[in-house]
C-alpha cells in the first residue's frame, strides 16, 4: 500500500492531493445534479449533449491559451483562480435551485463559464504536477495518483450525489461543491513547489505543434487519447437515459451507474499507481482501446441493470488505462520547457474531443436512439485500439532514444 502512494512522501504533492480529492468530489457531486436537472427539466437526450458540449467545447478552443498561461506565469496562483471561479458558478447554481429558477440556457451558460476555466486549469495541473515532486524517482507515481484522484473522486462524488438528490435536495449538490473549493484553493495557496523552467516565457504555441509533428511518438498518443476520447463520451452523456427511461430508476440509480465507472476507474489508477515504469504501457493502451469498444457494444442494448454494472467497471478501467498511460509515457518524453504546451495538446485530444462527441452523439442519439450510437462507438474504439497496435513497434523504436537520455531505460 505504501509502495501504491509513495509520492505522497512529498509534502506539497500531498497537500495538491488532499485538496484535490476533496475539491473533485464537490465537482462530481455537482456534474450528477447537473444532469440529472437537464433530463429533468428538459426531458430531452439531445438537451444532455447540448450541455456536454457548452460545458467541454472550450477545452477544444481554448486550452492553447491555457497551455501558454501555465509556462508564462505562476501556475500554483492560477490553479487558485480558476478554482475561484468555479466556486462562484457552485455559488450561483445553488441560488438557482434554490429559488427554483433553473433554465435550459442557464445551464448552458454555467456550463460555459465552467468549461472556460477547465480550459486554463487542465494543461496548468497536468503541467504543476511535477512541480510538486522534489524526488524524481517519484514522478510516475505522481502522475498515476493525480488520475486517482480524479477517479476516486468519480467514484465517491455519484453515490454521495444520489443519495442527496434523494434524501436532501439540488441545492445541497451545488452547496457541497463550493464549499469543497476551500480545501483546493487553500492547499494550493500553502505549497513551496518547484520552480520553473526559466526558458518558459521564450516559447510559443507553434513550436509544441511542430515538437508533436516532428516526433510521431506523441502525435499517435495525443491522436489515441482524442479518438478514444470521441468514443467512450456517451458512456457518460447518456446515462440519465438508461438510469430514467431504461432502468426505470432514479437519481440512486443514476449514481450507481456512474460510480461503477469510477471503481473501475479508480481499480486501473490504483494499478498504474504500483507500475514503477513506462516500459510496456503502449502494449495496454492498444489492448486498453479493444476492451473500451468491446464494453460500449455489450452495453447498448442490454437492458438489465445488474448486468450494466459490471460492463462500466470494465468501461471504467479501460478508459483510465488508455487516458493515465497515455499521459505518463508523454510526460516522460516532452521536453520541460514545452511541457505546458504540450500538455495543452493533451487536454485539446482528452476533453477537447468530447464536445464534439457530445453533439455528434445526440444528434443521432434524437434521430436513431442511444443504442445506436454506444454500436457506432464501440466498433470506432475498437479500430483506434487495432490502428495504434500496428503503430506500436514504429513508435517504441523512436521514443528509446528519449527515454534512454532520460535514464529511463537502458542503452
Amino acid at each position: 500500500m505504501m509502495h501504491t502512494f509513495r509520492a505522497l512522501a512529498e509534502r506539497d504533492f500531498r497537500l495538491y492531493f488532499f485538496g484535490q480529492v476533496v475539491s473533485l468530489i464537490g465537482t462530481w457531486v455537482q456534474q450528477v445534479a447537473m444532469a440529472w436537472i437537464t433530463y429533468r427539466v428538459t426531458g430531452s437526450a439531445f438537451m444532455l449533449g447540448l450541455i456536454a458540449f457548452s460545458g467541454q467545447i472550450p477545452n477544444l478552443l481554448l486550452a492553447p491559451v491555457g497551455g501558454l498561461l501555465a509556462d508564462r506565469l505562476n501556475r500554483r496562483k492560477l490553479l487558485a483562480a480558476t478554482q475561484a471561479v468555479a466556486m462562484a458558478v457552485a455559488a450561483w447554481l445553488g441560488y438557482l435551485s434554490y429559488t427554483e429558477s433553473f433554465s435550459a440556457s442557464a445551464l448552458v451558460i454555467a456550463s460555459v463559464v465552467l468549461g472556460v476555466s477547465s480550459a486554463v486549469e487542465m494543461p496548468t495541473r497536468q503541467a504543476f504536477i511535477l512541480q510538486t515532486i522534489h524526488d524524481r524517482s517519484h514522478a510516475t507515481n505522481a502522475i498515476a495518483l493525480n488520475s486517482l484522484t480524479f477517479n476516486g473522486a468519480r467514484l465517491v462524488g455519484p453515490a454521495v450525489a444520489g443519495a442527496v438528490l434523494a434524501l436532501v435536495g439540488e441545492t445541497a449538490c451545488f452547496v457541497i461543491n463550493a464549499v469543497s473549493y476551500v480545501a483546493a484553493i487553500y492547499t494550493l495557496l500553502v505549497m513551496r513547489p518547484r520552480a520553473m523552467d526559466p526558458n518558459r516565457r521564450r516559447g510559443t504555441l507553434r513550436e509544441a505543434i511542430q515538437y508533436v509533428e516532428r516526433f510521431p511518438p506523441a502525435r499517435w498518443l495525443l491522436m489515441t487519447v482524442a479518438a478514444a476520447s470521441f468514443c467512450v463520451a456517451p458512456m457518460m452523456t447518456f446515462m440519465p437515459v438508461y438510469a430514467k427511461d431504461i432502468f426505470h430508476g432514479g437519481p440512486d440509480t443514476l449514481g450507481m451507474l456512474m460510480g461503477a465507472s469510477g471503481l473501475g476507474a479508480v481499480l486501473a489508477g490504483v494499478y498504474l499507481a504500483n507500475r514503477t515504469t513506462v516500459i510496456g504501457l503502449g502494449a495496454r493502451i492498444g489492448a486498453g482501446c479493444l476492451v473500451i469498444g468491446a464494453a460500449s457494444l455489450a452495453f447498448s442494448y442490454n437492458p438489465l441493470f445488474l448486468v450494466a454494472l459490471p460492463i462500466l467497471v470494465v468501461s471504467g478501467a479501460s478508459t483510465i488505462i488508455v487516458v493515465t498511460a497515455s499521459n505518463m509515457v508523454l510526460q516522460h518524453l516532452v521536453p520541460e520547457h514545452l511541457r505546458g504546451r504540450v500538455m495543452a495538446l493533451f487536454t485539446m485530444s482528452f476533453l477537447g474531443m468530447l464536445p464534439l462527441s457530445a453533439l455528434v452523439a445526440g444528434g443521432l442519439a434524437h434521430v436513431a436512439g442511444v443504442q445506436l450510437v454506444f454500436v457506432v462507438a464501440g466498433f470506432g474504439a475498437i479500430a483506434v485500439g487495432q490502428a495504434f497496435r500496428r503503430q506500436l513497434p514504429r513508435l517504441r523504436e523512436m521514443a528509446r532514444p528519449v527515454l534512454v537520455e532520460k535514464g529511463l531505460l537502458s542503452p
